[in-house]
C-alpha cells in the first residue's frame, strides 16, 4: 500500500513542521474565537441570559462527556510519534488498538445510563421547568454521541503523532464557521437548546469522520482494529496513558463542578453571569495552553542535561514567560472586563463585576499550576499533580454543602479561587523534591517585580476608562472608544514598564522578540 507520510528527515524540515503546525493552531483559535464572539450575544439576545447560564452547564458537561479524553490522546499521540521514529507500527497499533477498546467500554459503562437518568440530572442540577425538556433532551444526544467522539480521538492522535496538527487546525478552521452559521440559523428560526446541542453534536461528528479519513491516508500503517487488541501492552497503557487520563478527568471534573452549583442554588440567571464572565475571562488565557505543549519539551531537554543550575534557570525563565502571558491579560480583563461584556452583549449585572475578578484570580491560580504541572512531570513525577487536583476537588465538595448559605460570590471563592490557590502552593512545594537546589522563595523576585510593573502599566490606563467625552453617542460605542483607548495605552507603556522595573532584561526582551520573528518566518 503506498503512503502519504514521511517524516521530518531534518533539523530544519522538523522546524518547518513545527512552524506550520504553530501557525495553523493559532489561526485554529483565531477562528474559533471569532465565531464564539459572533455566536454569544446571539444567544443571550434568543434565549436570555438565563437559557445562556443553561447552555453553559450544558457545555460543561459535554467537557467532561469525554471522560479525559484530552489525556488519553497525549498518550496516544506519544505511541505514534514514536512509532514514526522507530518503525514499530505493529506496536503503535496495538496500543492504540487496546486503548481505544478500553475508552470505547468506559464510555458504555458510564454514558449509556446517562442517556437513561438525563432527566433526573437535569433536575437536580436546578434547570428551570421551561428549560428542562430540551435541557435533557440535550444531555441525552451529547452523551450518546461522545461514545463515538471518545473513541474518534484516536484518529486525531494519529494525525498529530504524525505531525500533521495542521489537517486537525484546518478541519475547526472549516467547522467553527459552519457550526456558527447552523447555530445563528436555527435560533433565528424559534428553535432551542436542543437544536443548538444537536448542531454541537453534528460539529464533534464532522471532526471524527474527517480525522478518520484523513488518518488512513496519512498514516495507513498504524490500525486501529480489534484484532490488535493485546494484553501485551496494557502494562504501558495503565503506566502512561491512564495517568493522564485521570489527571484529565479531575481537571474536567473540577471546571464543571462550579457552573453546576452555581445553577444548582443560584438559578439559571446567575448561571447566564457566571458563564458569560467564564467566556469573557477565557479571552485572556488562549495562549497558554501552546505555550506548555512547547515547555514539555524544552523543559525535558534541560532536565535530562543533568545540570542543577541551568535546570533551576529554565524553571524562573518559564515562570517569568507563563506570567508575561497570564498577569497583564487576566489584569486587564478584571479591571476592564464589565465594559467588554457590555461592548460585547449589551448586557450589565451587578454580579459580574466581582464574579470577573474573583474568576481572573483564580485562572491566575490555575495558570501557573499548569505550568508546575509540566515541570513536575518533565521530572518523572505522576503523583502530586493528581494529589493537587483531588485537593481542589476536596475543597470544592468541602463548600458545596455550604452553598446557598454562604451565597453567590462565597461558592465561587470556595470552590473554585480558594482551592486553586491551596493546588498551587501545594504544587509548587514538590517541586522542590524534584528539582534539586529549587525554592518556591527563588520566584518571589521576579514575581514582585512583575506585580509592580503591572500596577504601572494599568494604573496608566485606568484613567482611560473614567474619561467623559462630550459626544452624544450610544454607551456601547463610548465604552468601545474607552476600552480601544486604555488598550493603546497599555501597549505603549507595557515595555518601558517590564524594563524599568527589571521584570525583563534587554536581552530576555530581544530573545522574546527574535524568538516570534524566527516562529513567523518559519510559519510563512
Amino acid at each position: 500500500m503506498t503512503t502519504n507520510f514521511s517524516a521530518p528527515s531534518s533539523g530544519r524540515a522538523l522546524t518547518a513542521s513545527i512552524g506550520k503546525n504553530t501557525f495553523f493552531g493559532v489561526a485554529g483559535n483565531v477562528v474559533h474565537v471569532l465565531a464564539r464572539i459572533i455566536v454569544v450575544p446571539i444567544i443571550i439576545k434568543d434565549l436570555g441570559l438565563d437559557g445562556f447560564g443553561i447552555w453553559a452547564v450544558l457545555m460543561s458537561i459535554a467537557a467532561y462527556l469525554t471522560l479525559g479524553g484530552s489525556g488519553v490522546k497525549s498518550a496516544f499521540q506519544k505511541y505514534v510519534a514514536e512509532a514514526t521514529g522507530s518503525g514499530d507500527f505493529d506496536r503503535a497499533s496495538k496500543l492504540l488498538s487496546t486503548g481505544t477498546f478500553a475508552v470505547l467500554l468506559l464510555s458504555v459503562v458510564v454514558l449509556v445510563p446517562l442517556t437513561i437518568f438525563s432527566r433526573f440530572l437535569a433536575i437536580d442540577a436546578g434547570v428551570p421547568a421551561k428549560f428542562l425538556d430540551s435541557a435533557s433532551n440535550s444531555i441525552r444526544c451529547l452523551a450518546l454521541i461522545a461514545i463515538l467522539v471518545n473513541v474518534s480521538q484516536a484518529y486525531q492522535s494519529i494525525l498529530m503523532g504524525a505531525h500533521r496538527i495542521d489537517l486537525r487546525e484546518k478541519f475547526n478552521i472549516v467547522l467553527d464557521p459552519l457550526d456558527a452559521l447552523a447555530t445563528i440559523l436555527l435560533l433565528s428560526l424559534g428553535y432551542g437548546l436542543f437544536a443548538m446541542s444537536a448542531v454541537f453534536c453534528a460539529y464533534e461528528l464532522a471532526g471524527g469522520v474527517l480525522s478518520y479519513l484523513y488518518s488512513r491516508r496519512v498514516l495507513p500503517m498504524v490500525h486501529v482494529q480489534p484484532r490488535y487488541v493485546s494484553r501485551s501492552v496494557v502494562k504501558e497503557l495503565v503506566r502512561f496513558g491512564a495517568s493522564y487520563q485521570l489527571v484529565s478527568m479531575l481537571e474536567l471534573l473540577y471546571a464543571a463542578i462550579l457552573p453546576i452549583a452555581v445553577l444548582k442554588f443560584f438559578g439559571a440567571n446567575a448561571s447566564g453571569v457566571f458563564g458569560l464572565a467564564s467566556r469573557v475571562v477565557s479571552f485572556a488565557t488562549l495562549i497558554q495552553g501552546s505555550y506548555l505543549t512547547a515547555l514539555l519539551s524544552g523543559g525535558s531537554l534541560a532536565y535530562a542535561q543533568g545540570s542543577a543550575e541551568q535546570t533551576n534557570a529554565f524553571i524562573v525563565k518559564s515562570f517569568k514567560a507563563m506570567f508575561v502571558l497570564t498577569i497583564f491579560p487576566l489584569t486587564f480583563i478584571a479591571i476592564c472586563g464589565t465594559k467588554i461584556a457590555f461592548v460585547w452583549t449589551g448586557k450589565t449585572d451587578p454580579l459580574l463585576e466581582g464574579v470577573i475578578c474573583l474568576l481572573c484570580a483564580g485562572s491566575m491560580c490555575r495558570c501557573l499550576s499548569s505550568l508546575f504541572r509540566v515541570l513536575y512531570r518533565v521530572s518523572g513525577g505522576a503523583v502530586m499533580d493528581n494529589a493537587q487536583l483531588l485537593l481542589g476537588l476536596g475543597v470544592a465538595f468541602l463548600f458545596w454543602p455550604f452553598g446557598p448559605r454562604i451565597g453567590f460570590f462565597g461558592v465561587v471563592i470556595g470552590m473554585q479561587t480558594l482551592g486553586q490557590f491551596l493546588g498551587l502552593i501545594l504544587i509548587s512545594l514538590s517541586l522542590t523534591s524534584r528539582f534539586k537546589g529549587f525554592s518556591p522563595r527563588t520566584l518571589a523576585g521576579p514575581l514582585l517585580r512583575f506585580c509592580l510593573a503591572a500596577a504601572v502599566i494599568f494604573g496608566a490606563s485606568v484613567a482611560a476608562l473614567y474619561l467623559n467625552f462630550s459626544w452624544d453617542i450610544a454607551p456601547r460605542i463610548l465604552d468601545t472608544i474607552r476600552l480601544l483607548t486604555a488598550t493603546i495605552i497599555c501597549l505603549m507603556v507595557a515595555v518601558p514598564a517590564l524594563l524599568f522595573t527589571g521584570a525583563v532584561s534587554r536581552s530576555e526582551a530581544r530573545t522574546m522578540l527574535n524568538a516570534v520573528s524566527r516562529k513567523f518566518a518559519s510559519a510563512a
